[in-house]
């Protein structure tokens, strides 16, 4: 098969989990003997490029002067459509993969899928709005101060419609396939996705990567890893509170703040400060290289997972395959896997209290740090390995392709 996928922000531009998703789905599928093309976004700073089956040429958020007017989107939606048409005529795809493209204009979203000649399928990893919005459609529909200002910000917006559409428009979905069932029903039921066939097909992990634990490999106390973005909703201040607390009494506490990358400037300064404040009882990691995430795992024994919301996460599943016992919030689609006393514990998002009594939990009980990371591991091999996300990745290409 000849498969496109375009997405913002391909790694090593990484935005999250979704985008390493994506690389991992990308280069399975072109070891399997797959045609694969990457359209990607490029960053202001090194420009468009052409490297291998990955190609740099999308403008987007990371592309532009922010300083810019809104009317920079008209160009940058123009250039979009430009380079995907080009591209379409070169590569003659079967199938689209449609990753996140928002930040690539939305109006560049609705044109994907009006125009495509083939299949497309979309990858959903948490819960967004039904119908594409963004910062250009803000700007036409927001009236400007002033009458005069207002009808000649109107008689813009009408010249602009010449080019781009100027309104936001729901999309009518052929195939989707959610991370989760908790992302599936967010989307349908909560946000009104309108999708003809709606697939869950949860991620995996390369299994191989992350060495057996052995009941002598874990340590005594044990390590405690924070791996995450440095933002409110991954709340890594409510763990270093708990490491405070547990400091306070006395505790043999060790806590590793491996830090991606913040949207949040602001907190991710109260982050660090905090982190200094506790001086020994934390060490920081910043932006692990996706390679040695295996080995910093292997050193740790407990992932500390905290999150307001998520529909499947890699960080998750990889403290999972490398036998860490887990301590977890009730955030949607890890909720499908945990189980609290079996392969985790769990404590209420934004309570440092029970954060810090999960914790004290196993530095007094090492055996079941070991009973957990086992059975988080054991669950890993059994339903959540790359090789059987792949599988069912290719098997939906194939019966989309019949379809059509």
């Amino acid at each position: 098969m000849r498969l496109l996928f375009i997405i913002h922000g391909y790694p090593s531009d990484v935005i999250g989990g979704h985008e390493v998703r994506c690389q991992r789905t990308a280069e399975g599928l072109r070891q399997r003997g797959h045609d694969v093309l990457v359209l990607t976004t490029y960053r202001r700073e090194n420009g468009p490029s052409k490297d291998g089956f990955v190609w740099r040429l999308l403008r987007s958020k990371l592309s532009e002067d922010p300083k810019r007017t809104a009317f920079k989107w008209v160009f940058v939606y123009r250039h979009n459509v430009k380079v995907y048409r080009q591209v379409l005529k070169e590569f003659q795809p079967d199938v689209i993969c449609r990753w996140n493209l928002n930040w690539c204009t939305a109006a560049f979203v609705n044109y994907v899928h009006e125009t495509s000649p083939v299949p497309v399928v979309v990858f959903v990893g948490g819960g967004v709005p039904a119908i594409p919005d963004d910062l250009w459609f803000h700007f036409c529909r927001t009236p400007a101060r002033g009458v005069v200002q207002n009808l000649a910000k109107k008689a813009l917006v009408k010249l602009a419609s010449l080019w781009i559409p100027t309104e936001p428009k729901p999309i009518a979905y052929d195939t989707v396939t959610f991370n989760s069932r908790f992302v599936r029903d967010w989307c349908i039921q909560r946000e009104g996705w309108q999708v003809k066939n709606p697939v869950v097909i949860y991620g995996g992990v390369e299994i191989n990567r992350y060495l057996t634990r052995l009941p002598e490999s874990y340590h005594n106390p044990p390590r405690f890893l924070f791996a995450g973005r440095i933002d409110p909703e991954k709340d890594p201040l409510t763990c270093l509170e708990a490491v405070n607390k547990l400091a306070q009494r006395g505790l043999p506490i060790k806590l590793t703040i491996a830090a991606g990358t913040s949207l949040h400037p602001d907190y991710e300064k109260k982050v660090f400060q905090r982190i200094t404040e506790l001086g020994e009882f934390v060490e920081v990691k910043h932006k692990i290289n996706q390679s040695e995430m295996p080995k910093v795992l292997n050193e740790h024994d407990v992932f500390v997972f905290i999150s307001q919301m998520e529909g499947f996460p890699n960080a998750l599943l990889e403290a999972m395959a490398a036998g860490l016992a887990i301590i977890a919030t009730r955030c949607g689609g890890p909720d499908e896997i945990l189980i609290d006393g079996e392969n985790c514990l769990i404590f209420p998002f934004g309570d440092a209290d029970a954060l810090a009594e999960r914790m004290e939990q196993l530095i007094r009980n090492p055996s079941l740090v070991i009973k957990l990371g086992q059975n988080a591991r054991k669950l890993v091999e059994e339903r959540f390995t790359l090789k059987r996300y792949l599988d069912e990745t290719e098997e939906l290409f194939k019966s989309v392709m019949r379809k059509a």
